[in-house]
């Protein structure tokens, strides 16, 4: 990565510090867990740092703790840090609610329509995952996530059908010309439905361990992609109290098992990908390569 390119990163990763240790804040004040989750945690624990070209910040909340944290967060969060809920938007990006921190603007995104999205996500971005309880038949709630998933689409500027292959290619094309037709905040809510199907994931009464009664738990806003989609957790990948891991020296919360975690998502973690796959994922900095890699 050369000079430039690893200057604007670090700029990048200022901001993600910043917008991470102000939720961390608020967590504490109120008593809200989360765990890092994704590139950064595996950042923190491979690093010990942020992972040098990843760009955003992925955390993971308990949907009991989801819900308490969309509470209080625009109450007491620093007016630069801005609070993107999904569901409040007439355009598609994904079923994520995200923080953006507003005094860094990217002057180009590797998806492009900036203006499509009035710029809301044009800045670096700590993205929300929530834990959520299966339903009873849960291959059949993803099922029909995917399919509001492809009504979605329908609300992004550009749909590329050329990743879909035979039939897929036709169903795509047939779910997001319906899906255009329906507003998306009818299909926000309907997912948000389906995620919440199997009940509120709740944390496990003070003193124990665990994450309540739930025995299964998935993610449920992921994208559909292989590495989280459909991938299910125990209870045994989520005890409370959590583990610590450093980024830039201070110490933010990882799942007590994250070994265990760790090798369920990433394989052999340690290893670093190859040199021409450590690209950034979001801001334009350097060509892109659609096989990205963390």
């Amino acid at each position: 990565m050369d000079k430039e390119v690893q200057q604007y990163l670090d700029r990048v990763h200022e901001s993600d510090f910043a917008m991470l240790s102000e939720v961390d804040r608020i967590c504490k004040k109120h008593n809200i867990q989360y765990y890092l989750h994704g590139g950064t945690f595996l950042g923190a624990v491979r690093h010990q740092d942020f992972i040098p070209w990843d760009d955003d910040v992925d955390i993971l909340f308990l949907r009991e703790d989801y819900e308490r944290f969309l509470d209080v967060y625009e109450k007491e969060a620093d007016k630069r840090f801005k609070l993107l809920r999904f569901e409040r938007y007439p355009q598609f990006f994904d079923f994520i609610t995200k923080i953006a921190d507003y005094d860094l603007t990217y002057e180009e995104t590797s998806f492009g329509a900036e203006d499509y999205y009035e710029h809301r996500y044009s800045h670096p971005t700590l993205d929300l995952f929530v834990f959520d309880k299966e339903a009873d038949n849960h291959k059949w709630q993803l099922i029909r996530m995917k399919l509001l998933y492809a009504l979605a689409m329908g609300h992004r500027p550009y749909v590329d059908y050329s990743k879909f292959k035979g039939v897929m290619k036709v169903v795509s094309f047939l779910l997001t010309t319906v899906g255009k037709c329906i507003p998306f905040k009818v299909i926000a809510y309907k997912y948000i439905k389906l995620q919440t199907l199997g009940g509120l994931a709740k944390r496990a009464p003070e003193g124990a361990e665990g994450a309540g009664d739930e025995t299964t738990l998935f993610i449920s806003n992921e994208q559909p992609d292989p590495r989280y989609w459909g991938l299910d957790f125990d209870a045994d990948h989520l005890i409370y109290g959590p583990d610590t891991a450093k980024i830039r020296g201070k110490e933010f919360p990882i799942p007590k098992n994250h070994d265990k975690w760790l090798k369920k998502t990433y394989k052999d973690y340690m290893s670093l990908p190859p040199e021409d796959k450590r690209v950034p994922m979001h801001v334009n900095v350097i060509k892109k390569n659609e096989d990205r890699s963390l």
